[in-house]
């Protein structure tokens, strides 16, 4: 029971935080245009900002000299208009383009050191091992910790919150609204559904997936695609082969393709022929990524869904 425990939580870390490695918004995506840099709004300083860790914060002035531990940051600061104040950024960071000749470090197992060499005015960081933010604020090193969110509304409160630390609040609020028509235009191609097919999300082979209260879970019920992990209560549950044949999902996503899995090795899997999935051939391959970054590739993560849930629509 224990090692399940701990799988889960490393699941909940590893899939909504840095999603290593994977620019790859799916077959059909076209990524979300990138903003160039933007001038910054120095009328908005000093400022004093609380971050999700509780910390309050004071700038004098505008940062110009960001370490970005998490590629989500990077994305988000680049659609801001923020990007060329990055000087550091997570050694998972694959998108935007812009991105790549920015020097990399780990987000996952930072070193203190190498974070001071680059002397930021400003860190920022989704996961805090070893006390990482305490230790950096001791060497007067500015620190945001911004928790991974847990939905949508999280997404666009997030996109916001370092939009007004760098100066680019207006910025942000564009890109969010963008981000909401975006969202509700391909929800509305959905007005006439009243219920679309039911889903199983695989993370791993184990069977662990999305259940209620995670993000994927919200994204599926605005999509009308029931989760057939809704009766575990479980954000991140392991189902068993029984549970997941008994429900029999229409639709089988495939995160774990990168680990091997595809429609094949499902399809082969004792018991599962049976499953409307499989039978049907909608069993998919989709990046390990999907709905893992809060930024403004959500809307892209969304539209793949979308598709493959309503082929019939897309």
């Amino acid at each position: 029971m224990r090692i399940v425990f701990v799988l889960a939580g490393l699941i909940a870390v590893l899939v909504f935080a840095a999603a290593c490695g994977d620019d790859d918004g799916g077959p059909d995506a076209t990524p979300t245009a990138v903003a160039t840099a933007t001038v910054t709004d120095v009328s908005a300083y000093p400022l004093t900002i609380t971050d999700d860790a509780g910390v309050e914060l004071t700038f004098e002035e505008a940062p110009d000299s960001i370490v970005a531990l998490a590629p989500s940051f990077v994305e988000v600061l680049f659609a801001v208009g923020a990007g060329d104040a990055i000087v550091a950024a997570d050694e998972n960071t694959d998108f935007p383009p812009e991105a790549e000749s920015i020097p990399k470090i780990s987000g996952f197992s930072p070193s203190v050191e190498g974070i001071v060499s680059f002397e930021p005015d400003l860190v920022l960081i989704f996961f805090d091992p070893g006390d990482l933010q305490s230790t950096l604020l001791g060497l007067d090193v500015p620190v945001m910790f911004l928790a991974t969110p847990a939905t949508i509304v999280g997404v666009y409160d997030q996109i916001e919150t370092i939009g007004e630390v760098t100066g680019h609040s207006d910025e942000a609020v564009d890109v969010v609204s963008d981000m909401k028509s975006d969202i509700a235009a391909i929800v509305a191609r959905l007005d006439d559904v009243d219920t679309g097919p039911s889903v199983f999300h695989e993370y791993d082979a184990m069977l662990f997936t999305a259940g209620p209260g995670s993000f994927p879970d919200e994204v599926y019920g605005l999509l009308k695609a029931p989760n057939i992990a809704e009766p575990t209560g479980e954000a991140f549950p392991q189902m068993s082969n029984e549970a997941i044949i008994a429900a029999g999902p229409e639709v089988i996503m495939l995160a774990d393709a990168d680990f091997g899995e595809s429609s094949e090795t499902v399809a082969e899997r004792p018991g599962w022929g049976v499953i409307p999935a499989v039978q049907n051939e909608r069993v998919y391959e989709v990046p390990g990524s999907l709905l893992s970054r809060a930024t403004p590739r959500l809307v892209d993560d969304i539209q793949l869904l979308f598709d493959l849930l309503y082929p019939e629509l897309a």
